[in-house]
């Protein structure tokens, strides 16, 4: 008898023949990234006119105001699902591999675009920041439509070293520990007021903006995004199954969030505008996320940044349960319902930001 191969632990597909309808898909996640700043712009409009009053029909500007908040959210989600489609295929073309490559970068698109508006309003550029975004990603549409689809990618690099892997991971938890609980405990006292959240806020800054721990955790976090942006770099030359595809584009995502927030409180807030990251600065006051026309793009980059960074952390989580013998099925069960408990989180937080508030009757 002839030794048979193991059949592989996620699903693989053969590589399609090339037609023009698959060039469309391939394109599909580029487009929605093209789009994504006209979306916020038509959201914007739609809500403005409501909250001032000059809609003839209030509740149905409000339905297409929510839709295309519902579309602005929906896009990384989109590119996401591009990513995943393609990365399961087992032998890609150029094309192909390039395509999953450009889906995985937009699917990072609200915290670019947030980035580069930042960036081009300390160097008082006079170019439109959307100008600069929309040459960007025509660009990248070009690029896979004249890739070749015939032509086999090439054989991946190898796995990422098994040391580099464990420190992503323990440098992880020392996040968590020193900054991230608490600075997600603290964000969660949105919605109960600015008075409450300031004194959360300075209680918890006492841990983390210690002279010792502050320069270590911004060292963490810069060998996290590093080493992350390593490992999705050999990740992505090899087929995954959809729950992995999720934690290389969720570590994307988070690598451009934390570099483009970084910048936002460090550079923008502390030396550029010379104020604090506090209340003000992260609800955007005193205009708030929603009514302001800038603004309002640091409402998915918030939302979803919330979502990605507890969510990647349970990918990761799913990532050690396999490693130890856990059950598939077990563990992609504990993702996706830590991912729906992520959803939950980012949106109370989110909703908080916006101006929501919860208030309790006293007898």
């Amino acid at each position: 008898m002839t030794e048979q191969t193991p059949p592989a632990p996620y699903p693989v597909r053969v590589a399609q023949r090339s037609t023009f309808r698959a060039r469309l898909v391939w394109l599909v996640p580029a487009v929605a990234a093209l789009v994504y700043p006209f979306i916020l712009q038509a959201f914007h409009a739609a809500i403005t006119r409501v909250l001032a009053g000059q809609a003839a029909e209030p509740a149905l500007w409000s339905v297409a105001a929510a839709l295309l908040l519902i579309l602005a959210f929906a896009m990384p989600i989109v590119a996401l699902l591009g990513a995943m489609s393609l990365g399961e295929i087992e032998r890609p073309s150029v094309a192909q591999r390039r395509a999953r490559a450009v889906a995985l970068l937009a699917m990072a698109s609200p915290p670019l675009f947030v980035f580069l508006g930042v960036e081009l309003y300390m160097l008082r550029d006079p170019v439109p920041d959307i100008w600069v975004w929309v040459a960007f990603w025509v660009a990248m549409i070009a690029l896979l439509a004249s890739s070749d689809a015939k032509a086999a990618a090439a054989p991946a690099a190898g796995a990422a070293p098994a040391r580099l892997r464990v420190a992503h991971g323990f440098s992880a938890l020392a996040i968590i520990a020193i900054f991230l609980a608490l600075h997600v405990g603290n964000h969660l006292t949105f919605i109960l007021g600015e008075a409450t959240y300031r004194e959360v806020m300075k209680a918890f800054r006492h841990v983390y903006r210690q002279e010792v721990l502050q320069p270590l955790l911004v060292a963490l976090f810069l060998f996290q995004v590093g080493g992350g942006i390593y490992l999705a770099t050999r990740a992505t030359a090899e087929p995954t199954d959809r729950f992995r595809t999720f934690q290389i584009g969720s570590g994307i995502f988070l690598a451009a969030y934390v570099l483009g927030h970084m910048n936002s409180v460090f550079v923008f807030a502390r030396l550029y505008l010379g104020i604090d990251s506090d209340w003000a600065f992260a609800t955007g006051a005193p205009t708030g996320l929603i009514k302001d026309a800038w603004n309002i793009r640091l409402v998915p980059h918030y939302g979803l940044g919330i979502f990605f960074v507890l969510s990647h952390l349970a990918a990761g989580g799913r990532a050690v349960m396999l490693s130890h013998g856990v059950r598939r099925n077990y563990a992609n069960r504990f993702q996706v319902g830590a991912a729906t408990v992520a959803a939950i989180v980012a949106f109370v937080i989110l909703f908080g930001m916006s101006g929501a508030r919860l208030s309790f009757a006293l007898p």
